[in-house]
């Protein structure tokens, strides 16, 4: 189907937003409504076992373009730096030859339009989602949070399952999401994933950045060696879930539902 989104201009959100009742009304004026293609980009690892199943590593690819006055807004920590991760884990993982599961590497398109790329995937999965055994979604990771120890990155739902303690273990560096209030399980590209009942997590390395939308969210102000350091502590941990028989499950009551 074809997704409808409504986009506010900043002075009708803060509007709405102001509001204290649980519905408001708001006079949009003159609606435009406007049509354009998005993509998905994929790459495809195929493994030895096909009885084994597949990871999922994606990164949204978009971002949200020109503003007004002709302000660009880079984009390159969100999430230019996810999907350089992405690039750099399936080089180093095709460079080991076949693994035993096959592993799927995806950049989705308008994810800042409503997850509609992930939303697309998860409607439309160019694999059975019941061979999914586990996604590793990389968004934000060009920045530290100086509230994090040394190195390392978030991983928004951490208690939800047993993904980040597995990768944990075997060197990844991560740790569990410092802001459970601002829900960013739910508000990244993971939760189309997770809705299926697919162990999905995403990590990041600084999730509420200063240049977080702004046009200063520029390579100049990425932290490269944190980043070099981020997608490096991940090769091992998802070379040996490439190759186990290790499927992470969600804990007792950490699935998500629609409700």
């Amino acid at each position: 189907r074809t997704p409808e989104v409504v986009i506010l201009s900043a002075e009708a959100f803060d509007r709405l937003a102001a509001t204290d009742a649980a519905e408001g009304t708001l006079d949009l004026g003159a609606v435009v409504r406007s049509e354009s293609p998005t993509t998905n980009a994929i790459g495809y690892l195929q493994g030895s076992d096909p009885a084994a199943g597949t990871l999922l590593i994606p990164a949204p690819w978009d971002h949200i373009g020109v503003r007004r006055g002709g302000v660009v807004m880079y984009g390159a920590n969100d999430d230019a730096s996810g999907v350089a991760a992405v690039i750099e884990l399936a080089r180093a993982l095709a460079a080991d030859g076949q693994p035993r599961r096959s592993i799927l590497f995806a950049a989705y398109g308008s994810e800042e339009l409503g997850l509609l790329g992930s939303q697309y995937f998860a409607e439309h999965p160019p694999v059975p989602l019941t061979d999914i055994v586990a996604n590793l979604e990389i968004e934000m990771i060009g920045q530290q949070d100086p509230k994090m120890p040394a190195g390392v990155m978030m991983m928004t739902g951490f208690a939800r399952s047993h993904f980040g303690t597995l990768m944990k273990e075997r060197g990844a560096l991560i740790a569990p999401d410092l802001y459970p209030e601002q829900n960013f399980f739910q508000r990244s590209d993971n939760y189309q994933l997770a809705l299926q009942g697919i162990v999905a997590h995403t990590i990041s390395g600084w999730a509420v950045t200063p240049t977080y939308h702004t046009p200063e969210d520029t390579i100049a102000n990425l932290n490269l060696p944190f980043m070099t350091a981020a997608i490096q502590s991940l090769v091992e941990p998802l070379r040996w879930l490439a190759n186990s028989d290790v499927r992470p499950q969600w804990t007792a009551e950490g699935r998500p539902t629609r409700d």
